[in-house]
């Protein structure tokens, strides 16, 4: 997704300046991840999700390698080694590896009926799963997992998510909302187990079952881990190029090495790797004006979730949990499945969570962002912005 917005970036700013070739090792054009779950749960179809046709990519001069697999950046040479004994020369390379899936080091985690929920290839295969009615245990409470949570059981599959931690999404969710969604989410058929610590996975070559840390065991036929991402890092740190979590890079997302630059998943900037979408396009955006020789310059993202996590749209941003000195405004009502919070400080917006009703998410994103100050706005602000500022919201 990153690659594909850096080269729909490069084709406004910078067309015709560089002969460009995107080289992928899934075997696919690039395509929508955060709709895999949709996907899975049958809600749109796998071509529906694909962001460009390749007559789009065509059209603006971008050679497209798919399914292949670099294996090696040569910096002296300035070129990429690629699976099949081929090769790539390079003025400027770009690396947007993304992310993958971790695996818990529990025993029996290489039993076959171990997977992962990260790409169009493992949707198959939950596919196949569900369409057989497997039993199948989802290792992981964030948003991975809580969304094949519920692509597996809306596809036909009993599901039983664990969770290490004692509510869900719990980096974009205080625990009223995380209460809440997790309320909606077993409505829909999904077993929910928090505080549940995986501690091995039983069976001779299959999957059989889950035994917990608590000595509690779950009858399976299949595990998902969706506990977490890892920056793919591996290429650049074998060329060399420093790293720490991800790829470290500068304002113009640069890396230590001056004709090559990271973004997404992958990249560090000033400590922090973002794990979202959002960042990944700024990033992009300024990458582009600067190889097309504009002043541009990364600061850095307000994180922001915005989605349909399990069914149920989800919105969280900025500081929402609120830090010293600051004040929160509240709204829950579980009977209609809805609860919001808005954190102020300082007289401005700093924080947001909304659960159920995310109607004015972008209004309220808009206003942490550029720290407009809101006293005039304070008693209504909670309604949304058509009674806060109804001449604007026409």
């Amino acid at each position: 997704m990153a690659a594909a917005r850096l080269v729909d970036e490069l084709a406004s700013t910078a067309l015709g300046r560089y002969a460009v070739a995107v080289i992928g090792e899934e075997p696919r054009l690039a395509y929508n991840r955060v709709l895999l779950s949709s996907v899975l749960a049958g809600e749109t179809g796998s071509h529906e999700i694909e962001l460009r046709p390749a007559e789009w990519w065509r059209d603006r001069g971008v050679t497209v390698r798919c399914g292949y697999r670099v294996t090696e950046i040569d910096t002296g040479r300035r070129e990429l080694k690629i699976s099949g004994e081929e090769s790539m020369e390079y003025s400027r390379l770009v690396l947007a590896t993304g992310s993958t899936p971790l695996r818990l080091n529990v025993p029996g985690a290489d039993l076959a009926g171990v997977h992962t929920f990260r790409d169009t290839r493992d949707v198959d295969l939950l596919l196949t799963l569900a369409a057989a009615r497997k039993r199948v245990v989802v290792v992981g409470g964030g948003l991975l997992g809580l969304e094949a949570a519920y692509g597996l059981a809306k596809a036909g599959a009993p599901v039983t998510l664990l969770h290490l931690m004692d509510r869900l999404m719990e980096r974009q969710l205080d625990g009223p909302a995380a209460d809440l969604l997790k309320t909606l989410v077993e409505r829909k058929g999904i077993r929910i187990l928090l505080k549940a610590s995986t501690a091995r996975i039983h069976g001779e070559r299959h999957v059989e079952a889950v035994e917990l840390a608590d000595g509690s065991r779950i009858e399976a036929d299949a595990v998902i881990f969706a506990a977490g991402i890892r920056p793919n890092i591996a290429l650049a740190k074998d060329a060399g190029i420093a790293v720490n979590r991800g790829i470290v890079v500068n304002d113009v997302m640069q890396t230590a090495s001056a004709d090559i630059y990271a973004l997404g998943e992958c990249a560090e900037h000033r400590g922090t790797c973002y794990g979202l979408v959002e960042p990944a396009y700024e990033q992009a955006r300024v990458l582009a004006r600067h190889l097309g020789g504009r002043p541009a310059a990364y600061q850095g993202s307000v994180v922001s979730t915005n989605l349909k996590v399990s069914g149920v749209s989800v919105f969280s941003a900025g500081d929402f949990m609120g830090g010293e000195g600051s004040e929160s405004l509240v709204l829950s009502d579980s009977r209609c499945g809805t609860y919001k919070k808005l954190v102020i400080s300082d007289g401005c917006l700093t924080g947001a969570v909304l659960v159920g009703d995310t109607a004015d998410a972008l209004w309220y994103l808009e206003l942490i962002r550029t720290r407009e100050k809101i006293a005039a706005i304070r008693a209504d602000m909670m309604f949304g912005r058509v009674l806060a500022v109804p001449s604007k919201a026409a």
